[in-house]
């Protein structure tokens, strides 16, 4: 009897943990992070500087993504000058005509200059990044598939590039002149462990700041280690997951998290993801 007793006793424990679990893995899974992050560009023209970019990667439409609705609110929110997407924008297993691929699209260039990149997602299947690119293009956002623009502010010029996924970099691809080398230059690339192939030193044009995804934070993040466990083809204690990083001859590269998931349905310290850098001139930190 006693025992029946404490038994009925810690039920309502095991009740009250299960709702936190379930409270916590709600907010891991749903409730987006908007990190603002100031980055210093070295040859960035006076005109770009305080220039604000929205990161959107990995919303993975169709397979526990971020509601459309509700993501292109918090964009216009942040008032940002330029959107980039830098790939995964639909599940490889979702239909892109009925994924809301082309709500999303329209909902963000209305907001700002939107510029995309594909990611592996959208080149699972033959045809499927043309009919990708077909719809976001039609609802005007600009494909950078191995393509390059000038971003233009008040006269200066910034120039901004795209690879198409698991695309290696090389300037030659953009037919850009040696003369423009001292230009800023922003690249989106789905793929942030080819790091050292964006960053080489051997490269007569070297993107100043280079957006990348792919890696959804490492999925689960270990507290306090600031570490993802697992990604896509980095394997265990992945290198580039989230955030800021320099390699050493400067060269700068934004990881977002991302903000849906694929085929590990769950996020573990590890919000779905909203970057919002804003360009700054190096000399004015200095």
């Amino acid at each position: 009897m006693k025992k029946d007793k404490r038994r009925w006793r810690r039920w309502p424990i095991w009740v009250g943990l299960l709702l936190l679990a379930g409270i916590y893995g709600y907010i891991q899974n749903n409730w987006i992070e908007i990190e603002r992050v100031a980055v210093p560009v070295e040859a960035l023209p006076p005109a770009f500087h305080g220039y604000k970019i929205a990161h959107i990667s990995d919303v993975h439409l169709g397979k526990h993504a971020a509601s459309i609705d509700r993501l292109i609110q918090l964009v216009g929110e942040q008032e940002p000058d330029l959107i980039v997407m830098t790939g995964d924008l639909v599940d490889q297993g979702t239909s892109l005509e009925t994924s809301g691929l082309d709500r999303l699209s329209s909902g963000l260039s209305r907001i700002a200059a939107t510029y995309a990149v594909t990611g592996n997602h959208e080149h699972v299947a033959a045809g499927r990044a043309e009919q990708w690119r077909e719809i976001v293009t039609s609802n005007g956002v600009r494909v950078l598939d191995n393509q390059v623009e000038w971003l233009v502010r008040s006269d200066a010029r910034l120039l901004i590039a795209g690879l198409e996924d698991n695309s290696r970099y090389s300037p030659e691809v953009y037919a850009v002149s040696a003369n423009e080398s001292d230009t800023a230059m922003l690249l989106l690339a789905h793929r942030p462990e080819l790091f050292a192939n964006y960053a080489d030193d051997n490269h007569s044009l070297q993107p100043d700041l280079v957006f990348s995804g792919h890696a959804h934070g490492g999925q689960f993040r270990i507290p306090l280690l600031n570490q993802g466990i697992v990604a896509p083809n980095q394997g265990l204690l992945p290198s580039f997951t989230a955030g800021l990083y320099r390699s050493d001859n400067g060269v700068q590269m934004m990881v977002s998290r991302g903000l849906g998931n694929s085929i590990i349905p769950v996020r573990i310290h590890n919000r779905p993801h909203l970057p919002i850098i804003e360009l700054i001139e190096a000399a004015r930190v200095e």
